[in-house]
């Protein structure tokens, strides 16, 4: 029984720590997004197309690193659920893994759904989508020509 109780112990914290781990990456992914933001004009200033294609092949690697390097936990997201799901099939049937399997479903269909994600990452999303506008522009600049 004791053994029980250590083991739902340790999957709530698991659970807690995904969560943070969660907000740890949107918060992460809003700073960078400033940054992606200034970079964007910076690579558009640059004079010559194959130069700012460079810029912003640069600038894709670099972000993509800051942003990797700042995370505790490399895994995906489904990497960790997958695992989550796997201790808590470990625990006896009963209330307490009920709970659990709750617990993990809020984070999925809810901490990880479309509509908590726009709202968690709003500025890197007007970020990014300033930078898909750019080079759609730029491009079908390109092409006209």
């Amino acid at each position: 029984m004791e053994q029980n109780v250590d083991k739902n112990s340790e999957i709530r914290d698991k659970l807690s720590k995904f969560e943070l781990h969660i907000n740890s990456y949107r918060d992460s992914l809003n700073s960078e997004g400033v940054w992606l933001f200034l970079a964007t004009l910076g690579c558009w200033s640059v004079n010559g197309f194959w130069y700012q294609i460079a810029a912003l092949m640069i600038t894709f690697f670099l972000f993509s690193h800051r942003i990797y390097a700042r995370l505790e936990d490399k895994r995906l997201f489904p990497t960790i659920i997958k695992e989550l799901a796997a201790d808590i099939n470990e625990l006896p049937d009963g209330d307490t893994k009920k709970a659990r399997i709750y617990d993990l479903d809020q984070i999925r269909n809810v901490k990880l759904g479309v509509l908590n994600h726009f709202k968690a990452t709003g500025i890197f999303i007007v970020c990014y989508s300033f930078l898909g506008l750019t080079l759609w522009h730029s491009w079908s600049d390109l092409i006209k020509k």
